[in-house]
């Protein structure tokens, strides 16, 4: 499968809607009751942002990500249609994120995982992540049952000169 990456528009929140939904997330999870007006706040607060993975004109991945801090920025709402899976859209989505961490100066990217959705951690583990009970998920939803929190390194741009 062919696809390209582009950042979201506000006209595309309920495209990424629609991806997000059709992902097939358990229901109890706080997922399920994300509306299209949550995502845009989400994705178009300061320094916040998504991207959608396109296979010609279908909307088959999306991602979102957010600053935690200085030092941190948290990948969110990663999803893939289910027949769009195994084509390395959800590993091209994180690895753009990441690009976008290392441009921006952040130290880390940090990822929180749903009780209900525990069977993706492997995924993440194959991508570099590893669990960090004493990371926290500054968006959890206190509704929900605490989540799995993942962080990965990524180093930051620096140039030096020698002389």
């Amino acid at each position: 499968m062919t696809y390209t990456l582009r950042q979201v528009t506000r006209a595309e929140v309920p495209t990424f809607h629609t991806v997000m939904m059709a992902a097939g997330m358990d229901a109890r999870s706080s997922w399920s009751r994300t509306t299209v007006a949550d995502l845009e706040h989400s994705l178009f607060g300061v320094g916040a942002g998504g991207l959608l993975a396109w296979a010609g004109a279908e909307a088959v991945g999306c991602v979102g990500f957010r600053p935690d801090g200085s030092h941190t920025l948290t990948l969110n709402k990663l999803a893939t249609l289910p027949q769009a899976r195994g084509h390395g859209i959800g590993a091209a989505l994180v690895q753009a994120v990441e690009e976008l961490a290392v441009q921006q100066g952040y130290g880390r990217v940090l990822l929180a995982v749903s009780q209900f959705n525990l069977d993706v951690i492997p995924f993440y583990e194959r991508l570099g992540y590893r669990q960090d009970s004493a990371a926290v998920y500054a968006h959890a939803s206190p509704q929900s049952p605490a989540p799995v929190v993942l962080v990965k390194a990524v180093m930051p741009i620096t140039t030096e000169v020698l002389l």
